[in-house]
């Protein structure tokens, strides 16, 4: 019960070209990687993908998570191996976050695996 997955330290990359990217009052952990995006006040476990041009804030993203592409996450949970897709947006309307997930009484999303994710119109492929 102990036992620690070998991973290499947290790794922030591409914060130039127009990509933003910083991190703020959060805890990132051993093995996620954050391509030039912003995470405010939120924690990552080990292995969380974070591709370039998201948001996320007051969240927290369990274990191997992926969040694709200017996606926008705020006060949300997301359980372990969730896949964001590109241009999703979880946390910002809450009639549409009912529709798909467990949203508390405080307004925490919670998302589990092989949930449909709302996607802004304009990443809508």
């Amino acid at each position: 019960r102990t036992y620690q997955p070998q991973f290499p330290p947290a790794k922030f990359v591409f914060n130039e070209d127009g990509r933003k990217g910083f991190t703020i009052d959060s805890l990132i952990s051993m093995g996620c990687i954050v391509s030039g995006s912003e995470i405010r006040h939120s924690i990552l476990s080990p292995g969380v993908r974070v591709h370039s041009y998201c948001d996320i804030e007051d969240s927290i993203i369990m274990y191997n998570s992926t969040i694709h592409r200017h996606a926008r996450i705020k006060k949300a949970i997301l359980d372990r191996e969730v896949e964001v897709p590109e241009g999703a947006v979880i946390g910002y309307d809450a009639a549409e976050d009912r529709r798909r997930h467990t949203v508390s009484d405080g307004g925490v999303v919670v998302v589990t695996a092989g949930e449909e994710c709302y996607v802004d119109p304009q990443f809508a492929g």
